[in-house]
């Protein structure tokens, strides 16, 4: 059964994809303290052979239900691990470098019930030059005046499993508000067992109703469950779950997707993991149903691509939306300078992601680029909607999806070089192919941009002016410009992760560059 109790309530999602799982104690009668550990830790840095390290945060509070207790020291055996691997400490634990396996000292004194009482971090690294699959144990007493004392062991492997999601299909023609069951399927790629493993479940749209008893589910957005299974998971084989996770389509989405992920307790890497604490989480709820178990399947190994650390589904419903665009007259004189505006609609019933504005310039203009405010403390804050020229092209993205009723503009600059004769540019809502959109009305996903330009003299075209592309039958490409979408992914994951376990303050920063065009909309946004 997965058990877990939280006192910090933003950090928990990030605690639960870093460290581990929870057992409850195993300790006599009225202990020292109570405390959350992973019971494995499997140090799998990937591409430096095996010598990851992963952290793991103590987070003590007083046992036996008591408001405090004084003069509480801890003391971390390592010496299991000689020559597999080795701890780092620091602060209450003492400064000890990489390497120590004996005993570790940490005076912590005295604990409050509800309060933060963890020592920083026990850090444990694996040595260089240790065999794939070593393993040891390492053991944390908390003993003080009066109480039994209270240990706890986390098994650490070197290397491990290695978890794949599945590639999955779209799936097609769901009924807007419709419900459906999803069974992902999950492999052991690896060549050591998973003593248990985690599935968590992520989307910005989509809801997953409380079910299983070991499962947590986000209350305040419902897009969120989190589901432990204490089931090995053997090397080379692929599982699937027993019965189905659910999955609520709202109304008015019209395209959008989930996502599940696949971890281990104890998963490794360089990134800031917070601390935990025990308590009570308010933002996530334990399901009261029966629980979840997985089971094995036979699905060929081609099937989970080395690249799917994390499933994606992606959902095209039967719901509609109205995509109307509009753009302004460029008029100015030869020579100057002047701005249009571009309009982008959603006339609804549904609601729309990952919709774009192609804005092709017509012969004879230019686009002036913006530049950065002045003020370098705006650098962060600072990024243009739009990128480009492909071409004649620019690509304009919406930083949001847009809801029904809801009109997106952008505005460009253009400076007027040559007055061509009937020069004509292009504006087009653009979809990805991904993510099609039900639009009963494709012939205003198009517009002309006309150009009024005076003075000079009238130079002939040298080119047609653009037609409409695939964009007004719905089968248009959305254009990428880099490596903003996956960036803007983790960053999404984190924040969502962090509102999720309480509604910690979400911050957005922007590229630090002196200049960025805007990437296209993320197409896992819904």
């Amino acid at each position: 059964m997965y058990r877990i109790r939280r006192l910090g309530a933003a950090l928990a999602v990030l605690l639960g994809t870093l460290l581990a799982p929870t057992v409850p104690a195993r300790a006599a009668a009225q202990p020292a303290v109570e405390l959350s550990v992973p019971d494995t830790a499997y140090l799998t840095k990937r591409g430096i052979s095996p010598t990851g390290g992963v952290r793991v945060w103590l987070a003590p509070h007083p046992g036996g239900g008591r408001a405090t207790q004084a003069d509480v020291t801890l003391t971390v055996d390592a010496s299991d691990l000689e020559g597999i691997a080795g701890l780092r400490t620091r602060r209450k634990c003492g400064d000890h470098p990489f390497g120590a396996t004996g005993v570790v000292t940490c005076r912590l004194g005295t604990l409050t019930r509800g309060k933060d009482n963890y020592p920083d971090a026990i850090y444990i690294e694996a040595v260089h030059g240790v065999s794939r699959g070593s393993h040891g144990t390492v053991r944390y007493t908390f003993s003080a005046p009066g109480a039994a004392d209270a240990t706890f062991e986390t098994d650490v492997w070197v290397e491990g499993p290695e978890l794949r999601a599945r590639a999955e299909k779209p799936r097609k023609g769901d009924a807007p508000g419709a419900s459906f069951g999803f069974k992902p399927q999950v492999r052991n790629a690896g060549r050591f067992p998973a003593q248990g493993f985690g599935i968590r479940f992520t989307s910005s749209r989509v809801i997953f109703p409380a079910q299983y008893s070991n499962c947590r589910y986000g209350i305040q957005f419902r897009t969120f469950a989190d589901c432990w299974f204490d089931q090995q998971l053997e090397p080379g084989q692929a599982y699937e779950l027993v019965e189905p996770v659910s999955v609520d389509v709202p109304e008015t989405m019209v395209n959008g997707s989930f996502s599940y992920m696949p971890y281990l307790q104890g998963m490794t890497g360089n990134v800031e993991e917070y601390p935990g604490a025990t308590g009570t989480d308010p933002a996530l709820r334990q399901g009261t149903g029966p629980e979840l178990r997985v089971r094995p399947v036979d699905t060929a190994a081609d099937a989970f691509p080395d690249r799917y650390r994390r499933g994606e589904v992606l959902l095209h419903t039967s719901q509609t939306a109205d995509l109307q665009v509009s753009a302004d007259a460029i008029e100015g004189t030869t020579g100057s300078s002047t701005k249009a505006t571009f309009s982008l609609h959603n006339a609804g019933p549904g609601r729309m992601s990952g919709t774009q504005l192609r804005i092709t310039v017509p012969e004879g203009l230019s686009v002036v680029e913006p530049t950065p405010p002045p003020d370098p403390d705006n650098e962060l804050e600072w990024a243009w909607e739009c990128f480009g020229p492909r071409g004649r092209a620019y690509i304009c993205s919406p930083e949001n999806p847009l809801e029904p009723g809801d009109t997106w503009q952008t505005t460009l600059e253009f400076r007027i070089d040559r007055r061509v004769r009937g020069a004509k540019g292009l504006l087009e809502a653009i979809q990805d192919p991904k993510r099609p959109v039900n639009d009963p009305q494709k012939t205003d996903n198009v517009a002309p941009i006309e150009v009024r330009a005076t003075g000079g003299p009238l130079a002939e075209p040298s080119e047609p002016n653009p037609k409409p592309s695939a964009a007004a039958t719905g089968a248009a490409t959305v254009e990428h410009g880099g490596k903003g979408d996956s960036i803007l992914m983790v960053a999404l994951a984190v924040l969502l992760g962090t509102a999720l376990a309480g509604g910690a303050l979400a911050l957005r920063l922007r590229a630090r560059a002196v200049r960025r065009r805007a990437e296209p909309s993320d197409p896992n946004e819904d």
